[in-house]
Parts: structure tokens; sequence; C-alpha cells
């Protein structure tokens, strides 16, 4: 599977410098990929949820009805669902930070332009397309993770990645929530962008592809770990890794567990807080 060359990988460098000199860098290149990891994939959750914030002001202005919602909310799980796939190989053949800033830019457009009034269809397609570049920050993270961090560490790293998600959904539940409130849903797609192109931009700054691109050692050869057999015959090329998993049952069995927990998470995140407000009274912002 091959990535368009604007996002093939940043170049290897000479390995350089002292020993001190390299842990410098190593340290300061992980504490900024772990920024990036939880702030910018935070941001990332506010740019995918913020019309779930909008559905009553968007029903009560006449212009989408309830069942124009539901379409509208199934084109981008669908789309999210085939990127998901596709850009998990994609990434790992690609330039990681260009990868996260990519995505996110795209979704942020995405959530800009549904600002304007347009026709129900075209607001899906426009939904299914954020969907779609939603599905590039997660695989840039997992991918960060593997490239940054042994295999002894990175079981806490992605821990601490997972706290974006609720970064992301308090951002959206609570801020964006407010401008809609307080403004209408047209600022509130306007105030997710917003949210959006300062994580692109974060991304671009301060995410780094490999420590190879930064002329260090790659994490294996730092960390000292010693690889099994079959995990240095995995190591030999990225589509030997990838069928690795691929045939592993147990990748499965965790992929169907997480599935049956998304129908349930997203079940309440997409219709919970429309359900509080016309079943129970409550405002937006208190929703």
């Amino acid at each position: 599977m091959k990535v368009l060359p604007f996002f093939k990988p940043a170049p290897h460098r000479p390995v350089t410098g002292t020993r001190e000199a390299q842990a410098r860098d190593y340290r300061r290149s992980r504490q900024q990929a772990v920024f990036v990891m939880v702030t910018v994939y935070g941001l990332y959750y506010v740019c995918r949820l913020s019309l779930n914030v909008m559905k009553k002001p968007l029903v009560d202005s006449g212009y989408l009805t309830t069942e124009q919602l539901g379409y509208i909310g199934s084109a981008l799980f669908f789309a999210y669902a085939v990127g998901k796939c596709l850009n998990g190989f994609l990434a790992d053949r690609s330039d990681i930070r260009k990868f996260m800033a990519v995505g996110l830019f795209v979704s942020a457009l995405a959530n800009f332009a549904l600002g304007f009034r347009m026709p129900a269809l075209l607001f899906a397609a426009l939904w299914g397309i954020n969907g779609y570049a939603q599905s590039m920050g997660a695989p840039a993270s997992v991918v960060g993770l593997a490239r940054w961090f042994s295999n002894r560490e990175r079981g806490t790293y992605y821990g601490i990645w997972c706290t974006s998600h609720n970064l992301g959904e308090a951002l959206t539940f609570i801020l964006t929530s407010l401008i809609v409130s307080s403004f209408g849903w047209q600022w509130g797609f306007a105030g997710a962008a917003l949210f959006g192109l300062v994580g692109a931009v974060l991304a671009w700054a301060l995410y780094r592809d490999s420590p190879q691109s930064r002329g260090l050692p790659s994490i294996a050869d730092w960390s000292g770990e010693t690889l099994s057999p079959e995990e240095a015959k995995e190591h030999e090329s990225v589509g030997a890794g990838q069928k690795a998993v691929l045939t592993n049952w147990a990748v499965w069995m965790i992929a169907l567990a997480s599935a049956f927990i998304y129908v349930s998470r997203y079940a309440i995140n997409s219709w919970g807080i429309y359900f509080l407000e016309m079943k129970k009274g409550y405002s937006n912002l208190e929703a």
C-alpha cells in the first residue's frame, strides 16, 4: 500500500552527537510527542463531536429533521470506519507529523463549511469527509507511540494518550455548548473549526516523525531492547509487521469487544444531549 509523496516518512539522518545530547533530544521530542498526542487528538474530538451539541438548535430552526440528522451522523461513522482501516495501514508508511496535522486541518475546514446553510445531502457529504479526516488522528498517535516509546513503556503512555478522549469530550460539551447557547449553531461550528486549526498548527510545529529523522538511534537501539526471532522478523518490513497483526486472533477479539463498547458509547455521545433537551427539559449547556 503506497502513500502520496507528500506523506512519505521524513528521511533518516545519520546518528550524531554525544549520548548526553541524544538523551536531551530524546527527552524533549518524547515530551512533545505526548503533548501532541493528548492535546491535538483531544482537539480532533472537538471537530468530531461538534454536531452532537447542535442537534436541537438545528431542528428548532427548521434546517434539519431528526431523521436527516440520523443519516448525517451515519455518514461520519461509515467514512470513519473505512478510513480507520485504510489509514491504519497508511500511517505505518507515512510522516506522522503531516498525517496528524493534515487530518485535523481538513476536519476543521469541514466544520467551518458546515456553519453555512446548505442542502441536507451536501451537509451529509461534508460530514462524511469530516469522518474520513477524523480517521487519520488515532493511527498517527498510535504509530507515534511505537516509534518513540519502548515495548515496556507503551502501555503507560497509551493510557496517558487515552485521556485525550475525555479532554476532547469535555471541551465539546462545555465550550462548544457555551458557544452554541450564546451565539447559535453557526458559531458552534466556527468555534470547533478554530480549535481544529489550532491543533493542526501544534501538530505541524511540535510532532516529530521518528527518532531516526532527528539523527537519533531507533527506540529499540536506544532502550537496549532485545527482540525475539519472531519480533525481529516482524520488524524487517512494515508489511511483515502488519501481516503479523492481521493473523493474530487476539487482535480480532479485542477489535470485536471494542466495537460493542463503541455502540453504546457513541449512542450516548451522539444522542444523549438531544434526549436530555427534548425529553427532560435541560438547556443545551446543562445537557
